[in-house]
């Protein structure tokens, strides 16, 4: 097993699923963190300027979406089959891409200083985005099979995405209307996943998510 030291700033963010990859496969791992004080003066020094990066046995890998996808092989939960890895692959990215990232506008105080300008996108964001979303990714999730996971008997990282996601706009899921039960059950069962519990126990509590 390669010796792993995962580069990031001291929030969640970008680094959060790898880390639950990480956690999930119980891969030792070393983190070295920068305040976004510190950041401009260390950036020179990565692949692209920019972070996360995942370094192993000294060999550099930049870019989040490599990082995840290279660790979910090594776990083995990036799916059994083709169709299994393709639908992995897509649910991640329209998880992290479509939902987190498009979050970083109002949760990031960089991004948008003003408190009350924040509340308003939020809400904004929950109304014409992540409740259709929602509506739609359930009937998706039923469609496909209901379960136990997204695709279908097969654990893969997607189960780790949608868990990150949603705690990354928990706060606006709770204020979704519409239940959605197989999206409930699904993040409720990879919660109680022993080393993920274990992880979100033991995690750093007040970085910016």
């Amino acid at each position: 097993m390669p010796k792993y030291i995962l580069h990031y700033l001291d929030i969640d963010a970008r680094a959060e699923l790898i880390r639950l990859i990480l956690a999930y496969d119980d891969i030792h791992f070393k983190e070295i963190l920068y305040s976004f004080e510190e950041w401009p003066t260390v950036k020179e020094k990565f692949p692209y300027e920019t972070v996360p990066v995942l370094v192993m046995d000294g060999k550099e890998v930049a870019q989040s979406g490599a990082i995840t996808r290279y660790l979910a092989r090594v776990a083995g939960i990036n799916g059994k089959t083709t169709t299994e890895k393709a639908m992995a692959d897509m649910y991640v990215d329209t998880f992290i891409y479509d939902i987190v990232e498009k979050s970083y506008s109002f949760r990031l105080p960089a991004l948008e200083p003003d408190e009350e300008k924040r509340k308003e996108k939020a809400q904004e964001f929950l109304k014409e985005k992540l409740i259709p979303f929602l509506d739609q990714l359930e009937e998706l999730y039923k469609k496909n099979g209901g379960g136990p996971w997204f695709c279908g008997e097969t654990f893969t990282y997607a189960d780790l995405a949608y868990f990150r996601m949603v705690n990354n706009v928990h706060d606006l899921v709770m204020q979704v209307p519409t239940p959605h039960p197989h999206l409930q059950e699904n993040y409720e069962r990879t919660a109680n996943i022993p080393r993920i519990a274990e992880y979100q126990k033991n995690k750093k509590q007040d970085r910016i998510i």
